[in-house]
Parts: C-alpha cells; sequence; structure tokens
C-alpha cells in the first residue's frame, strides 16, 4: 500500500511517495553531478597533455576496468555487510580523492601518469559504489514502486550528465581544474550528508558460510536462471562496448570531423545527456511492463544514430543527433535494467547489479581500448568517424539478432502452451 506521505504523481515519479527514497535521491542527484565534474576534467586535461586518442582512450580503461574486475566484490559487499555504512564509506572516499586531484593541479604536479593512477583510485571506487547505490535503491522503496525509482535514477544520471558538462566546460575550457575538482568533493559531501539520513527497508543479508569465489559464481548462475536477465546482461555488455564505448572518441571527432576545439566535446556530451533525461522520462512511463525485445527495439534507433552521427561534419547536426542518441540510449539501458531487477532475489542483488554495472560500465576499458587501437595512428588508424561508424553497425547488427530470437522464443512457446 501506498505509504501515509503518498500524493498523486505521473507513473515515472511514483517512487518520490516514498520518504526514505526522497532523501536518498536527492544525495544521488548531488553524487551524479559531481561525477560529471570530474569525468570531462579528466577527458579534457588528458588530451590537453597528450593530443592522442590512445591515451585518452587508457583513461577509459584505468577508470572502468576496476568495475570489470572488482565490481563482483562490491556486489559481495553489498549482499553481506550494511548496504547504508557502505554508500557512506564510499561517498568519503571520493571527497578524498577530489581534494587530492585539487593538491595535485595547484601544486602543478600533472602529468598523463599521475592522471591514469588518480582516476584507477575513482575506478576502484565506483566498483563499490554502483552496486551498493542499486541496491539501496530497492531498499529505499516498497517493490511496486521499483520501476519508478530505477527510471528516477536514470533521469537524475541523465539531468546531471546535462548540467554537468554545461557548468564544466566553461571552467576546463579556462583550465580551472581545481574549482572542477572541488565541485565534485562538494558534491560528494552533499551526497554523504543525504545518505546518513536514510533508514532502509528491512532486507536480510547473505550470512551463508560459503567461499567468495563460489559466492560470486552463484551470482552469475542466479542471473543465468532468471530469465531473461542473462540475455538482457549481455545485450547491455555488446551496446557498452561497441555503443557507449564511442565517448572516449568524443574529443578527436570534435576536432577532426567537425573542425572544433577539441574541449567542445562537452558540449556534445550535455546534448547527449539532454535526450537521455526525456528517454529517462519516458521510459519511466513504460517500464511497468518491461521487456528484453522492448528493450532491444529501443536499442535499434540508438545504434543507427550513431552510424549517422559518424558521417556528420556540422557541429549543430551533430548536437541534434546526439540528443536522439541519448534518447534511446537511457530508455533502452532503462527498460534492461527494470527486466534485471524485476527478476533477482533479494539476497542475490547485489552480486546481479554488479553484473549489470560490468555489462555497462566495467566493458567500457575494452571499447575504449578497442576504439583507440582502431582510431589511433598508432593502431589501425582508421580515425574516430570510421571507428565509431564500424562499431556501431556491428552493434545494431547484434541487437537486431536480439531482438528476432526472442520473438522466435516467445512465439515458440506460445505455440507450446
Amino acid at each position: 500500500m501506498p505509504s501515509p506521505d503518498a500524493f498523486p504523481l505521473p507513473k515515472a515519479f511514483l517512487a518520490l511517495n516514498q520518504k526514505q527514497f526522497r532523501r536518498f535521491y536527492i544525495g544521488s542527484i548531488a553524487s551524479q553531478l559531481g561525477f560529471w565534474f570530474s569525468h570531462i576534467s579528466y577527458q579534457a586535461l588528458m588530451a590537453d597533455l597528450t593530443d592522442d586518442e590512445l591515451w585518452v582512450s587508457m583513461l577509459f580503461v584505468v577508470t572502468f576496468t576496476p568495475v570489470l574486475f572488482l565490481g563482483p566484490f562490491g556486489g559481495l559487499l553489498a549482499d553481506r555487510l550494511d548496504r547504508k555504512k557502505l554508500l557512506l564509506a564510499t561517498y568519503a572516499a571520493l571527497m578524498t580523492v577530489s581534494a587530492l586531484q585539487v593538491i595535485l593541479v595547484i601544486s602543478n604536479a600533472i602529468s598523463p601518469l599521475i592522471l591514469l593512477v588518480t582516476s584507477f583510485i575513482v575506478g576502484l571506487i565506483m566498483a563499490l559504489l554502483a552496486p551498493v547505490v542499486q541496491a539501496v535503491t530497492a531498499n529505499t522503496v516498497q517493490s511496486e514502486y521499483l520501476p519508478s525509482a530505477i527510471s528516477l535514477q536514470a533521469m537524475a544520471s541523465n539531468a546531471s550528465r546535462v548540467l554537468g558538462p554545461a557548468l564544466a566546460a566553461p571552467l576546463v575550457s579556462n583550465n580551472l581544474f581545481e574549482i572542477s575538482w572541488s565541485l565534485y568533493g562538494i558534491c560528494a559531501g552533499l551526497a554523504l550528508v543525504a545518505a546518513a539520513g536514510i533508514t532502509l527497508f528491512p532486507y536480510q543479508p547473505d550470512e551463508d558460510s560459503i567461499p567468495i569465489f563460489q559466492r560470486l559464481v552463484d551470482g552469475v548462475l542466479h542471473a543465468r536462471d532468471k530469465n531473461p536477465a542473462g540475455n538482457a546482461l549481455i545485450l547491455v555488455g555488446v551496446m557498452s562496448i561497441f555503443g557507449v564505448s564511442h565517448v572516449v572518441l568524443s574529443p578527436a571527432f570534435t576536432s577532426d570531423a567537425l573542425g572544433r576545439p577539441a574541449s567542445d566535446f562537452a558540449w556534445l556530451g550535455a546534448s547527449t545527456g539532454f535526450g537521455a533525461l526525456i528517454g529517462a522520462l519516458a521510459a519511466g512511463s513504460f517500464t511497468q511492463q518491461a521487456t528484453l525485445r522492448r528493450g532491444a527495439i529501443l536499442a535499434i534507433p540508438y545504434c543507427l544514430l550513431l552510424a549517422g552521427f559518424s558521417r556528420v561534419t556540422d557541429f549543430t547536426v551533430a548536437v541534434l543527433i546526439q540528443i536522439l542518441v541519448g534518447f534511446f540510449y537511457i530508455a533502452s539501458f532503462t527498460t534492461l535494467q527494470v527486466v534485471v531487477q524485476e527478476v533477482v532475489a533479494e539476497n542475490f542483488r547485489g552480486r546481479v547489479m554488479s553484473l549489470f554495472n560490468i555489462a555497462w560500465a566495467g566493458l567500457v576499458p575494452i571499447g575504449s581500448l578497442l576504439m583507440g587501437l582502431l582510431a589511433s595512428d598508432t593502431g589501425l588508424g582508421l580515425g574516430s568517424a570510421d571507428t565509431i561508424g564500424l562499431t556501431s553497425l556491428i552493434c545494431v547488427g547484434y541487437v537486431i539478432s536480439v531482438v528476432f530470437w526472442d520473438t522466435f522464443q516467445n512465439t515458440t512457446n506460445d505455440k507450446q502452451t
């Protein structure tokens, strides 16, 4: 039943009826806004220092590799330990790293190698934070509000993706990196304060005395057995490698294909985020009936738009296409996340959602390295535009195969019943 403080809201916003979720959500917005200050600063500074797509791609590799290899351990901790305490600890750690970055910039001690090291530390923290946030999201709402809560988190992520690059662009364009990283620390502090005031709905932590490796394997098996969670995770992974990872080439594409300063890539990111914000809002209206097929269908225009984007030479047209790219990107990913969250058992939620984070972010290092090797002169030398075009076509081929296979399976099952 709705809580006593419930009030009428559109479907996409129903989770805001939940008091604990509202508090958690405020902190989540602050944290995600701060992430974009940091993310844009890392990319812009690395591009300024090296002017090489491979170096920028390595930045993505070291940031997201921890999610790939350590994300399952973050999910394991989210299933075993107090999720609120873990959330507070990770926010505090982000504040510490942002303070370190400010000191390094002010003391003029920044180099490409140091950027890779501190970015790797951020990746370690994010490997723990992501599954905890997703588990806590489910623990701050009643089950009927879960689709709304997930879509609202996507809205927060992409509202910050609009505001973050837009606010960071003037700072990074004027080399005011100490300010942008200070703002990251402030945002993490606000998230910590907000999270400290929440109370989670009761949940039972996993207490079985099973070896760690077996726990991780059990999480994978659970995702595989909870159809269609396994197929949704694979689809997300393919889209991350051949679609999402194109952002690593944004500075080079902005300079080479669009004829603009490399730092203007931040405006492309803001455009993508604006479209994604609208996409999250739309997804919140129909994720009550989320399916694998629907998530895959929404991914088709995403891939095709990326292919079209790779041929563009006008900055205004590129911005407009990225708005549409963002819309279909987040509409698809939000739908697929709801598919996974709705079928997993509570005591496996942290581990399974860590697999989702691996598919969504942890595979980005592989995709980023692939993009860098294909585009860079030290690799195959295809250039940013042709690389984006090639990988987006690979992506759309797989997505279409998922739509046909899922349709075939559903038709077969209907005939058998």
